[in-house]
């Protein structure tokens, strides 16, 4: 497997190689279906796939706090049409690596192949990321990856936490993107299903790539997306406490 991969990157480098030098293309399409898709492409040998949805920390409710934590643990596990080993091995087999990541906006998952098998990836990315099957039992399985998460938080992970608390209380921004260790579990799987329902949309996510054709994501995005057909998700109101921040730089010394 390892030699295959390796034999892939380098076939595709050299393709690459002998290409004429040019800018990278920019290209950005609004399909029909409300799905954003972006492209940079530079004719390089690995192409990175990213598929985002409006679904981070700021769009948790009150209750709901780690369910984003919850969701970027689970990408890897059982699609609604797919086990989890299938998609990871199918990822590895073509040479992929996958990752996925939150913030306080968005959720995402990224796959990274050589360029020659970005149509096959766009199917395996769309898997992983727009359709986790969160059962129970495998929901209970990421907790200890959740609790390790919390225990390697650096201090400037913490006070980036307080400053948005701080900043935006009362308000989606305020909201940590990491589950309290109070509160790791409490999220159920009925809940994390029906948050996809709303969140994991056209409207509400883009598909971005780098060294990819643009023509093959827009294809993918208008005709083989399993990605559902939604509006985009307006986030809460998070209110600036200026005067409150100010507050904090004058005691920390800082300005």
């Amino acid at each position: 497997m390892l030699s295959r991969n390796v034999v892939a990157v380098r076939g595709a480098h050299k393709a690459a190689s002998s290409a004429t030098a040019s800018k990278p293309v920019e290209k950005v399409t609004k399909l029909g279906n409300g799905l954003t898709v972006g492209t940079i492409d530079s004719k390089k040998p690995l192409t990175q796939l990213v598929l985002a949805f409006r679904a981070g920390s700021r769009y948790e409710q009150a209750n709901q706090a780690g369910l984003s934590h919850t969701i970027r643990n689970f990408v890897g596990r059982d699609s609604k049409n797919h086990f989890g080993t299938a998609i990871v091995w199918s990822a590895a087999n073509y040479g992929g690596v996958v990752k996925s990541f939150t913030s306080r906006d968005l959720f995402g998952v990224s796959l990274t192949v050589p360029r020659d098998s970005t149509s096959y990836a766009l199917h395996v990315l769309a898997q992983a990321a727009a359709n986790p099957g969160f059962k129970p039992w495998e929901v209970a399985d990421v907790l200890p990856t959740m609790r390790a998460d919390n225990g390697f938080r650096t201090a400037y992970d913490y006070v980036v936490d307080l400053i948005h608390k701080a900043a935006y209380r009362n308000g989606g921004l305020g909201n940590s993107i990491y589950a309290p260790c109070s509160t790791i579990g409490s999220v159920s799987a009925q809940t994390l299903s029906e948050f996809a329902e709303k969140h994991f949309v056209t409207g509400n996510a883009v598909l971005f790539a780098t060294n990819a054709a643009h023509e093959d994501l827009v294809l993918f995005g208008d005709n083989y997306s399993p990605i559902r057909n939604g509006s985009a998700v307006s986030p809460s109101s998070s209110a600036y406490k200026v005067c409150f921040m100010k507050k904090i730089y004058l005691f920390s010394g800082v300005g």
